[in-house]
């Protein structure tokens, strides 16, 4: 592979991991709200997601780093990563 190719294998697989409709719809969700956190009942309830699709979701996202998840006390809350330089190219789309 080139040198080239291998400078967009990062974002390939930010792509891959978003490659799913429902998780389309939370990026979604994320990037255009103002509330740019948001917990895991309101991100399956607004969707009309099952609470165990919704976290399968989510955390398919945040292994490959696009998310973060915050715990506040009971709560748990997701948002857009702000570490990764991928979700950045990602954010625009939306």
């Amino acid at each position: 592979m080139s040198r080239k190719i291998q400078e967009f294998s990062g974002l390939a697989e930010k792509f891959r991991a978003i490659g799913h409709p429902a998780r389309v719809a939370i990026l979604n969700l994320l990037c255009t709200r103002s509330d740019k956190r948001l917990t895991v009942k309101s991100i399956y309830e607004t969707l009309g997601l099952d609470q165990p699709g919704a976290s399968r979701h989510l955390n398919i996202m945040r292994k490959s780093g696009i998310l973060e998840r915050v715990q506040e006390g009971g709560d748990t809350f997701y948002c857009l990563s702000e570490n990764e330089p991928h979700v950045n190219c990602i954010k625009k789309c939306f």
